[in-house]
């Protein structure tokens, strides 16, 4: 269902203006924090609640969050021992006032009519649960001066889009606070926001989609937890994917598949990691682990190259077959970046 957005030109002095709780988790960010609290101090919507929480920074962060506070009045800060962005986002959730909440991550930023359009079309259509789409900040965006529709997905739609396109973050949304305020994230997880997706749509009938990147995510912190270096810390993530196939096992049959071709990527992802990190899994007990979990998740309907390759290929012949492939894909990078500065 696509509802039409004539009536969303109006201002935002046009529309209820509930508070809407900003949850921003800050951990050793003082290079980009500035960025992300300019965007949402500038924010074509004012009634904001913006809830900074310091999870231990030792880089300054914690100054600046202070500092920012004095400067504006919607800004709170809070500080904790290090503890991870889960607790963090759980603490902000226990103090938030707004009618409306939404994540940001600190290292991101967002577009300055971002909380006004999600807002307006989540007054307009009634829902409590509104997407919108995301760009990583190398990417060049199209400007849009305009916003032609918001989708109206039912909870099957939503999971097949959000599973199939990897679109767990949750600070791609804005919640109702009737819709999260029993459901807080789980402590020390790596892929949090998995978890948090999958329980959230689980319990809504429908969810609205406006499918332009009102989010910047930044791929230029090497210094997050995703994007560092690999530990066995984060071959605990597998549980997200596992999970993924568990909770929607009861939906139609392209939602499962979805959820297996999700799973099965996910655990070839860690065990090429653990093949070039070979110190972490000396024995092997891990890469068998997840060789068994490929073979039980691998059918013909979501059959893929280098899963198929985990699934059939002994331990040390992949090893080889990876070094080969890296090697190959190395050399053509090399190649085409030569061929780049030679035209030059």
């Amino acid at each position: 269902m696509i509802m039409s957005m004539d009536d969303y030109n109006k201002s935002s002095s046009d529309l209820d203006t509930p508070l809407v709780s900003i949850i921003i988790p800050v951990y050793n960010v003082e290079n980009y924090l500035n960025r992300c609290i300019d965007s949402i101090l500038s924010q074509t919507y004012s009634n904001l609640e913006i809830l900074l929480v310091n999870d231990g920074s030792t880089d300054g962060s914690d100054k600046l969050c202070e500092q920012l506070a004095i400067q504006d009045k919607r800004i709170n800060v809070i500080h904790q021992l290090n503890s991870g962005s889960s607790i963090a986002r759980n603490k902000g959730l226990e103090v938030a006032r707004g009618e409306y909440i939404c994540f940001v991550d600190s290292d991101d930023w967002i577009e300055l009519n971002m909380i006004e359009i999600m807002l307006t079309s989540a007054l307009k259509t009634g829902l409590k649960l509104i997407e919108c789409s995301s760009i990583e900040s190398n990417q060049n965006r199209e400007p849009k001066s305009s916003f032609d529709n918001v989708a109206i997905e039912t909870r099957e739609v939503a999971l097949e889009r959000i599973i199939k396109n990897l679109l767990f973050a949750v600070w791609r949304r804005i919640y109702h606070k009737s819709l999260i305020k029993d459901n807080f994230f789980i402590p020390n997880k790596i892929h949090q926001d998995v978890f948090y997706t999958i329980d959230i749509i689980n319990n809504i009938e429908k969810i609205g989609f406006i499918d332009y990147p009102f989010y910047n995510y930044n791929v230029e912190n090497l210094n997050s937890v995703i994007r560092g270096k690999y530990t066995l810390q984060k071959l605990n993530a597998i549980d997200a994917g596992l999970y993924v196939v568990e909770q929607t096992k009861t939906y139609n049959q392209k939602i499962n598949l979805y959820a297996r071709m999700y799973l099965v990527k996910f655990l070839t992802l860690h065990y090429d990691q653990l093949f070039f990190n070979n110190f972490l899994d000396k024995d092997y007990a891990h890469r068998k682990k997840i060789k068994q979990l490929v073979s039980e998740n691998l059918k013909s309907d979501n059959y893929t190259f280098y899963g198929y390759l985990v699934k059939v290929l002994p331990l040390s012949f992949y090893g080889v077959f990876l070094k080969i492939n890296t090697f190959r894909i190395n050399l053509q990078r090399q190649i085409l970046k030569t061929k780049t500065n030679v035209q030059g």
